[in-house]
């Protein structure tokens, strides 16, 4: 932690910095309120610099790093216009303008060390104010000059050498709450908040060691860095002690006070370099007080022999102390010595800190000197000693990579800079690099112009040269906003448009004429010759003025939805709201770009036929809200529009807007926004909620609807939110619904009418016992009264009974006691339709029921012309012993039942219902196995073929059919869609059996007309022992082929399933080996990013620099560049095979659809495997095409996006797929109501 500072300058703190958050007066009238700090102190989540976007100059970390490699060469330059622009005194905390087009080359280097072992240079400390959200870096390195290359020793101490220090204090909780997108920009503040000028140990502008030094804050995340240039530590007086002259003069009178030095054995240069470095560095690596304090004797002959010993005490805080021998002894000698300044108090005490980083530069600039010198001795033929070779340890790095790691900014290995173009006059204005994105440019050419408006022309000519340089159709649409237009383009956008400028008054040229004109040539032209009509539009329609022209060419949708999914930055997959959200988003952060966003916006509503889109649209670009008003149209052209009379209803209005809008395959953006507006002028004439409402939210509001307009919901009794979805499913399949309504028969007649067949009949392959047979009746009695409550009543939703949820979830060997029903009271006059049901909300003691029969039995007569049930003349009869019972459960059974309920797989709850619904049918026939065929099986039930073949004797092949309600596919291996589930599902498995390993084959014999389709998402957690839900996205369409799967004979087909196995074991084989060539190793990098690596350094100055001679260079480089090519070479292979064959696979059996099957219902879950909410989605044909959502007691309708929504990371998930054969569509009927008024 860094010491406290006992007296804070907080109170004296004045500025004119309006960046910083400003500091409250502190009254010396209140003592206590004077000495809380907590008012000054810095809380790691508070913005004190709240302004810094609104301070100029800004710069990015490009700018920055070359700044800071050029500061020295301006300051050194001795170029008169140098001079003149006053830039001799740095550039750093300069405005780029100022400097830009300076002919400054070869600019600095930044040398800094990689090994932090030999000598640390960089350091982390925690933040005093704010530990937990705060930390500080520190780096240093030095500025070299890399033109200079000295070449004798005396030489070496003339070599540049500057220190560089950054200190950057980064806001951890900021950078993860606040930080944007894209490149961080610094802007340049002139002092520092007071909670960071306490902490940080920054060096007196009057120190003369310093030469420069600026402080720049990110606008975002107020991360501050602090730069500072110090002088060299040696100066040139120190430096001429080590010319070889010195060090001879120096060493001759040492051997006179040291006789057993030799006179022959004259240190080097960088031996004298080597001493001096190995005194710094003792204090350096003691670690602490504990540590022993090693001195230095002043009698050291080497010390005495190779520096001058008076400058440890006179320049570098040693101490010379007398040491005393062993007291009590007699003639005890004394000796001196000196004794190093403690550094290891550095954290606390800034002051040491201080202290201990000038000797880090110190050491910094010996290791410099010292490898210098020992280069210039090697390359002149000069025999080096083995102790000075130790220079070779410390590697010095002259990337630039390592400003970004301090910074905490990442770029990519491919960002190298460019001298040619990040080094001209535009790049540098805009503070920019070629790598930049396009909307990184745009954000720095928006604050460049916003705080240096003088100059926004210029800004402006940089903007276009980037987008010229780049090829950047966004930077270049964005630029030519403001173009004004000259005679020359107008010329040129008239004869484009075939009509001769010379002869024409542009003023009376129709906008009508030019809108069809331009309409025509796009319709076939080329996207060169769509962007010149499209300027030549914009150039048009501002030199006429003319509103609807520049309406129409500023806003036309993108040619495909694509371009505008990559404008907005989402996927394609994604639902409305977050395309609201992305557009959002995007038009805030780039205010430039809100055209191009409408544009995709305006794109996308027209791709998905969206009316929130189109909605949002109009909210958030006025603009069309105002073009395609409502009020320009008459109520009679919006009928035209629709195609309608006056005497249509509004539902019908709206049946009709939506087959227009969703059915019509060739309407063009304009009819999309003109029909809307009839609509709209429709409902406003009629002042019709339905239509108000259906304008709101895109779908029709259920309330506004009559009853018999729209399906019964199912209230939720208690954890039934599954069985209300099963139930609302079996509701719309048409002839299942209507032979349950059609249920009349008591269980005695039943069990005649079954007659011999009763005792020989099979269900799932097993006898149905007499009390499965009574129950199994009195279920679908049940549920006959459901469904003819669902068709008849004027609610909005009804109640099943619990006597049905309990059958439904009971398994079915549970026997249920029966009651006959006792004499019935008369029924109201009102005539309603009796639905037993037990719940009675005003009672207290729902949680007790009895369920007591009711006193009477009611039936329902037919009418015998069409067979529906009337809901009134209702009679009360006698009781027949045959007729329907009422099951005698107890509240506990009836609380075990639902919580079968809960703890069911919705396949087991599916299989009860069916079972009963077949055991209460009579067979149309029996299989020779004597399993009952009925309407059950006829609608859902298919067959599955499966052979096992013995490997050893492919001739003996087993076969086995077996019947299936639905195909059970799996998420577990990640498959891309459900023909990739389907295919794991069917592909050939090997079985070891005990006659040995056969091959087992499945395949489809016969389908049924309901297909239905399982996504297994509940699995078991070996580790945590524990089920767990996996919300893998599965994929899926509203149209399945299923030939792929069947057993057939057709040997083309036949050859389709060989070829689609070659090609996925193809598939597998190539992208395991992408994965491979692209795999990361411990460093990030991938094998060619690794060789690329390599050759940059092998082709670097560093190798020269130090005499490094690497063995056959040439022919090293020129394999490492044919092993990238090779690379390369077979990854662009990889990615070719891959689309061709994913291509391939995508269309390899189009030729195959003759069993094809329509999406109708899809199940939901959404919660975790124990628990959660159910909900059923089902498709209306009847109401083009349209879906509903069954919540329960709620019915919507829903768009058809949230169906098919495969976001990964959604808890919504499909758990089961209901897909009906092509052509029977006409047995999906979701909407069967019948209400009397």
């Amino acid at each position: 932690m860094f010491r406290d500072v006992e007296q804070s300058p907080l109170s004296e703190f004045r500025h004119e910095d309006s960046s910083i958050l400003p500091i409250p007066e502190i009254s010396s009238e209140s003592p206590c309120e004077a000495t809380d700090d907590s008012k000054y102190q810095d809380d790691g989540k508070t913005l004190l610099y709240p302004n810094a976007s609104d301070v100029f100059p800004f710069k990015t970390a490009e700018r920055l790093l070359d700044d800071i490699k050029l500061e020295m060469k301006f300051r050194e330059s001795h170029d008169p216009e140098i001079a003149v622009n006053d830039l001799q005194s740095g550039i750093l905390k300069l405005p780029i303008l100022k400097y830009a087009r300076s002919n400054i080359h070869n600019p600095y280097s930044i040398g800094y060390l990689l090994d932090q072992v030999a000598l640390k240079t960089r350091y982390e400390y925690e933040s005093r104010s704010c530990p937990e959200f705060n930390k500080i870096t520190v780096f240093m390195a030095v500025l070299t000059d890399p033109s200079f290359v000295p070449s004798g020793l005396e030489e070496v101490a003339k070599v540049p050498i500057y220190h560089l220090k950054i200190t950057v204090k980064t806001r951890t909780y900021l950078e993860r709450l606040r930080r944007q997108i894209g490149v961080q920009r610094y802007h340049l503040i002139s002092a520092l908040h007071p909670a960071d000028a306490a902490e940080l140990l920054w060096t007196d502008p009057s120190d003369p060691k310093l030469i420069e030094s600026a402080y720049y804050v990110s606008s975002d995340t107020n991360k501050l860095v602090c730069i500072e240039i110090f002088k060299p530590e040696l100066d040139e007086s120190d430096l001429e002690a080590f010319s070889p002259e010195r060090i001879s003069q120096r060493y001759v009178a040492a051997c006179h006070k040291f006789p057993d030095l030799d006179p022959n054995s004259i240190p080097s240069q960088a031996e004298c370099f080597s001493t001096l470095l190995k005194i710094f560095k003792g204090p350096l690596n003691r670690q602490s007080p504990q540590d022993v304090l090693k001195t230095i004797s002043a009698d050291n002959k080497f010390l005495n022999s190779q520096i001058d010993p008076n400058w440890l005490t006179d320049r570098f805080h040693f101490q010379l102390s007398k040491t005393q021998g062993n007291e009590g002894e007699e003639n005890c000698s004394q000796s001196m010595e000196f004794q190093p300044p403690n550094l290891t108090t550095y954290v606390e005490d800034l002051e040491v800190r201080n202290l201990r980083e000038s000797y880090v530069r110190k050491c910094l600039e010996l290791v410099l000197l010292g490898k210098l010198s020992y280069n210039v001795a090697v390359k002149n033929g000069g025999v080096q000693d083995s102790k000075v070779r130790s220079f070779q340890l410390y590697q010095i790095n002259y990337s630039s990579s390592f400003f970004f790691h301090v910074l905490g900014e990442s770029r990519n290995i491919t960002d190298h800079w460019n001298q040619e173009l990040d080094g001209s006059f535009h790049f540098m204005i805009l503070s920019a690099a070629h790598y930049y994105t396009d909307k990184d440019v745009i954000k720095n050419y928006e604050n460049q112009t916003k705080l240096d408006t003088v100059n926004s022309g210029l800004y402006y000519d940089a903007l276009t040269y980037i987008a010229n340089v780049k090829s950047s159709y966004q930077l270049s649409t964005f630029a030519r906003k403001q173009d004004i237009v000259g005679k020359s383009s107008l010329d040129s956008a008239l004869i484009l448009f075939g009509i001769a400028p010379e002869t024409t008054v542009l003023s009376s040229i129709d906008d009508n004429l030019l809108l069809g004109v331009y309409q025509k040539e796009i319709s076939q032209a080329t996207a060169q010759k769509h962007t010149q009509f499209k300027n030549a539009l914009k150039l048009l329609a501002k030199a006429k003025n003319s509103e609807s022209l520049k309406f129409y060419s500023t806003y036309e949708p993108y040619e495909n939805a694509y371009q505008a999914y990559r404008m907005l930055e989402v996927d394609e997959s994604v639902d409305v709201d977050v395309i609201q959200t992305a557009y959002t988003i995007k038009a805030a952060d780039s205010p430039g770009l809100k055209v191009d966003c409408d544009r995709a916006l305006y794109t996308l509503a027209v791709n998905k036929r969206s009316m929130a889109l189109f909605k949002f649209l109009f909210e958030q670009c006025p603009q069309f809200a105002e073009v395609h008003s409502a009020d320009r149209t008459t109520y009679q052209d919006a009928l035209s529009t629709l195609q309608l009379n006056e005497n249509a209803s509004d539902e019908l209005i709206l049946e009709v807007f939506q087959r227009m809008w969703n059915q019509e395959t060739n309407m063009s953006p304009d009819l999309f926004l003109k029909s809307l507006a009839a609509l709209i002028k429709i409902g406003h004439v009629r002042n019709s909620l339905l239509i108000e409402r259906y304008l709101e939210t895109g779908m029709i509001d259920v309330s506004c609807l009559p009853a018999g307009n729209w399906p019964t919901g199912l209230n939720n009794i208690g954890n039934t939110c599954y069985l209300n979805s099963l139930l609302q499913y079996y509701f719309s399949i048409s002839p299942l619904r209507d032979a349950v309504i059609d249920y009349q028969r008591a269980l005695g007649e039943f069990q005649q009418s079954l007659g011999h067949l009763g005792g020989k009949r099979r269900i799932g392959g097993r006898e149905v016992s007499d009390p499965e047979v009574e129950r199994s009746v009195q279920f679908v009695y049940q549920l006959r009264d459901l469904f003819t409550s669902m068709v008849h009543s004027r609610s909005k939703f009804v109640t099943p009974t619990r006597e049905l949820a309990y059958l439904a979830f009971a398994p079915s060997n549970i026997e249920v006691e029966f009651e006959e029903t006792p004499p019935a009271k008369s029924l109201s006059d009102e005539g309603d339709v009796a639905v037993i049901d037990v719940s009675n909300e005003s009672s207290e003691d729902v949680n007790m029921i009895q369920l007591t029969p009711p006193e009477s039995e009611v039936e329902v007569e037919e009418e015998p012309a069409d067979g529906d049930i009337l809901l009134e003349d209702l009679q009360t009869l006698e009781p027949m012993a045959s007729s329907t019972r009422v099951a005698n459960i107890s509240p506990d059974q009836l609380e075990n039942a639902l919580e079968m309920g809960r703890q069911q797989d919705v396949t087991e709850c599916i299989g009860n219902v069916l079972f009963q619904l077949e055991s209460a049918s009579e067979p149309t026939s029996l299989d020779e196995d004597g399993e009952q065929q009925d309407i059950i099986k006829n609608l859902f039930y298919g067959k599955l073929k499966q052979d096992l073949i013995p490997l050893n004797n492919t001739d003996k092949v087993r076969t086995k059919i077996e019947r299936f309600v639905s195909l059970l596919i799996s998420v577990v291996d990640h498959p891309k869609d459900v023909y990739d589930a389907l295919d794991q599902y069917f592909k050939d498995d090997v079985l070891q059996l005990e006659d040995g390993h056969v091959k087992r084959s499945v395949a489809v014999e016969r389908l049924p007309t309901v297909l239905q389709l399982q996504i297994q998402r509940v699995y078991y957690d070996r580790e945590k022992l524990m089920p767990f839900k996996s919300i893998e996205p599965l994929p899926f369409k509203k149209t399945i082929y299923m030939d792929r799967y069947m057993d057939t004979q057709n040997p083309l087909l036949i050859k389709k399933k060989q070829e689609s196995i070659a090609l996925k074991e193809a598939l597998q084989s190539l992208k395991e080996r992408q994965r491979e060539l692209l795999g990361k190793n411990g460093s990030g990098l991938n094998f060619k990013t690794s060789l690329l690596e390599t050759k940059k350094f092998m082709q670097s100055d560093v190798l020269q620099q130090h005499d490094i001679n690497v063995q056959k260079k040439e022919e090293s480089l020129k394999t490492v560049d044919s092993l990238i090519l090779k690379i390369d070479n077979e990854l662009a292979e990889i990615y070719q095979r891959i689309n061709v064959i994913e291509q391939r696979m995508n269309d390899h059996f189009d030729d195959f659809r003759e069993h094809e099957y329509s999406l109708f219902a899809v199940f939901i879950h959404r919660g975790e495997a124990s628990y959660g909410h159910y909900w059923i989605y089902i498709r209306d044909w009847s109401r083009n095409g349209i879906w509903r959502k069954y919540n329960d007691e709620t019915v919507t309708e829903a768009p058809e996006s949230e169906v098919l929504n495969f976001t990964v990371g959604n808890t919504a998930t499909p758990y089961f797929l209901v897909y009906v054969r092509k052509g029977q569509e006409s047995v999906i009927e979701p909407l069967k109501r019948v209400v009397e008024e």
